[in-house]
């Protein structure tokens, strides 16, 4: 005599069901437990699981309704769309260097800033990734911590400074490169950076340590890399630092 499967609701012959495996306590596969947790067939219910069937149904297409209609739900996801893909575009732009974050004269006072603070990362963070590079394997090297490494860098000027040396710079006038060359970088690390701007700010540093202080005048090649401002090179001036270099930058 054939019998009906209580959970998927096939007929069988037998202990169990051959279709879902319901019924044989030695089977467990993942269509038997699927089976299993299926409902019982409508045209098996009786009239009170019928009721209860047929509330639950309708209470979760309400829900689903009320979902649809909610325009504070639509607008939600709407907005999370709209941030998401402004990321995206900000992000694109971003490394590609059309937005940048902060001027071309604060990667020059992070520099000095760092000499002063002794901060190696802060260091070697104002520079393009090949000369960080070449700065953390001069470190690597030396074997010797990033304290001490700039330690070591700052010793040069205390012996003409003095003791508590610092050094503070002044950002004057920058002017945009149009044209220049990468082959002597690219000779010396191997690889060149994209640069989507150039400039060369002139800057007067001032020395000081417990001996004595001076001014002294540079002129601070920077570029954009990927939307960041990166140092290139310093270079001493000799001579007068006139009222035109001084102007700030920002005004340029």
């Amino acid at each position: 005599m054939s019998n009906v499967c209580k959970s998927c609701g096939k007929y069988y012959e037998g202990d169990y069901c051959t279709h879902c495996g319901y019924g044989n306590k030695d089977i467990k596969t993942k269509a038997a437990e699927k089976y299993k947790k299926t409902t019982k067939p409508v045209r098996f219910m009786n009239d009170e699981e019928k009721k209860e069937y047929y509330d639950r149904q309708r209470e979760k297409l309400s829900e689903k309704e009320a979902k649809a209609k909610n325009p504070k739900s639509n607008r939600n996801l709407l907005i999370f769309i709209a941030v998401a893909a402004v990321a995206v575009i900000a992000a694109g732009l971003i490394s590609s260097g059309v937005i940048s974050f902060g001027d071309k004269t604060d990667v020059i006072e992070d520099y000095f800033e760092a000499i002063t603070e002794r901060d190696f990362d802060k260091y070697v963070n104002c520079f393009p990734s090949e000369m960080k590079k070449d700065y953390e394997n001069d470190r690597n090297e030396l074997n010797c911590s990033k304290d001490e490494y700039m330690e070591q860098f700052v010793s040069v000027f205390e012996d003409d400074y003095g003791d508590s040396f610092s050094v503070s710079v002044k950002c004057g006038k920058a002017t945009k490169l149009e044209n220049y060359s990468m082959e002597q970088y690219e000779e010396t690390y191997g690889s060149v950076p994209k640069i989507s701007e150039a400039y060369v700010v002139a800057v007067t540093v001032t020395l000081s340590g417990s001996e004595k202080t001076n001014d002294e005048q540079f002129n601070c090649y920077v570029g954009k890399v990927r939307g960041k401002w990166k140092l290139f090179n310093l270079e001493y001036t000799a001579g007068t630092i006139t009222s035109e270099m001084q102007n700030d930058s920002s005004k340029q």
